[in-house]
């Protein structure tokens, strides 16, 4: 229907300007209608005086092409599934088929794709020398005095210890757990231990028996001993605990101990029987 009633239009115009502009029409429709655009779209007219005729072929939109068979008759086309970048692109065509997605005009390539998540930092024991627990003293049974050829007992308070800090930056959990206890008794022994010692009470005790932490002092004197606590360390950067390979330690204050030494004596009474009698 379009090519017939652009046929019509044109054979008008050419009759009635006469001959002269039938030629004229003609070479216009040469020289400009003939041109790459229409070339483009197979649309292409000429004149020889009184006589239009009309080469080429456009195909309407929403029509089929001449002497290709109506729809139902070709039978059910294949299904055609579209990339989701081709429905991106045409659900951003306007009637015109004007994109107002320019984002959609540039290589895939080109597109960027996500940022790559932060790497986690690698955190050193030395890092978290700062946060590392208090220094842990050394308690020493009785009261800080010793009897020369007897036990005496020692143990340390340390616990598990969970400290909040900045690192990187950023807001960390640092943990503490105490492993070993190195302890220094004054007399140039010294003794590497896994437990931090109880007192004779707590482990049902008297006094002056041995612990697995007491120490026996040979003479009397007075003594300095100290315990440097050793700990594994954890950090939580926000993603859970992680184990830090190396350990922290702290050393721990010397504590003054006076080491008396003891003598025997025969009494005719017990001390229950006379409070006063020697040794009582």
């Amino acid at each position: 229907m379009l090519i017939r009633r652009l046929a019509a239009l044109v054979l008008t115009s050419a009759l009635a300007a006469g001959p002269s502009a039938a030629s004229s029409a003609n070479t216009r429709s040469m020289g400009s209608e003939c041109n790459s655009r229409l070339a483009v779209s197979a649309v292409c007219t000429r004149t020889d005086g009184s006589k239009l005729t009309i080469t080429g072929t456009q195909q309407k939109q929403g029509t089929s092409p001449a002497g290709s068979k109506p729809e139902e008759d070709r039978g059910p086309a294949a299904p055609q599934v579209p990339s989701p970048r081709s429905i991106a692109l045409a659900e951003c065509l306007d009637e015109g088929g004007t994109t107002r997605c320019a984002d959609l005009l540039r290589p895939t390539a080109n597109i960027p794709g996500p940022a790559p998540a932060p790497a986690t930092p690698t955190v050193t024991i030395a890092d978290l020398q700062q946060f590392a627990p208090p220094a842990t003293p050394a308690t020493v049974e009785p009261n800080g005095i010793g009897v020369a050829g007897l036990p005496a007992n020692f143990s340390a308070s340390a616990t598990t210890h969970t400290v909040t800090g900045v690192l990187f930056g950023a807001p960390v959990l640092a943990r503490f757990t105490p492993i070993a206890y190195e302890y220094s008794y004054g007399d140039g022994s010294s003794a590497s231990l896994t437990t931090p010692g109880r007192t004779w009470a707590d482990l049902g005790q008297a006094q002056f028996t041995p612990t697995p932490t007491s120490h026996v002092y040979p003479r009397r004197g007075v003594y300095f001993a100290d315990v440097d606590v050793r700990y594994t360390a954890e950090v939580d950067l926000g993603g859970g605990w992680m184990p830090v390979a190396g350990e922290v330690r702290t050393d721990g204050p010397p504590q003054r101990i006076r080491v008396l030494e003891a003598r025997t004596a025969l009494v005719a009474h017990t001390c229950d029987e006379r409070r006063d009698a020697p040794g009582c």
